[in-house]
């Protein structure tokens, strides 16, 4: 069973609207009721912070990682990444999703933010330089990034 579902542009739950493209619009259930599956199904990784409530604003990035370097890119993300990135002013928490339908982009990472801006700040942009980053980054393929605002 999914503990994320996204439903483009359709759907009950938390709806968030992408800054530059307004009829981009995902309904984003947490813990979807049993039997719902019109939409991305994903599992539940790590989170770190508040993510217990919708923020104003989400910063998604999608990443699409071959199956060989998942573990590489998992013990980043749990290690340097996520903690990283959750601590950085403005950022209230951060969640990591893989994808469950065998689609792609397979991994998500959702970042609740205060402002839209969080993803521009000298402290977002140093901790996403770091040499393990850099390391890292040749792993990513296809990558997708977001900044969302919510509507309800």
């Amino acid at each position: 069973m999914a503990d994320l579902l996204i439903q483009p542009g359709r759907g009950e739950g938390v709806r968030y609207q992408d800054l530059e493209n307004p009829a981009d619009t995902w309904h984003w259930l947490e813990k979807p009721p049993a039997g719902a599956t019109d939409g991305t199904p994903y599992a539940f990784i790590a989170s770190l912070g508040d993510v217990s409530r919708p923020a104003p604003f989400l910063y998604t990035v999608e990443l699409d990682i071959a199956e060989a370097d998942l573990p590489a890119v998992y013990e980043w993300y749990e290690k340097e990444h996520l903690p990283l990135l959750t601590s950085v002013p403005g950022c209230i928490g951060g969640t990591r999703y893989k994808r469950l339908d065998d689609g792609r982009p397979n991994l998500l990472a959702a970042y609740r933010f205060e402002r839209p801006e969080v993803n521009q700040s000298p402290e977002w942009i140093a901790g996403r330089s770091t040499a393990w980053c850099e390391r890292i980054r040749p792993l990513f393929r296809g990558t997708r990034r977001y900044v969302r605002r919510l509507l309800s």
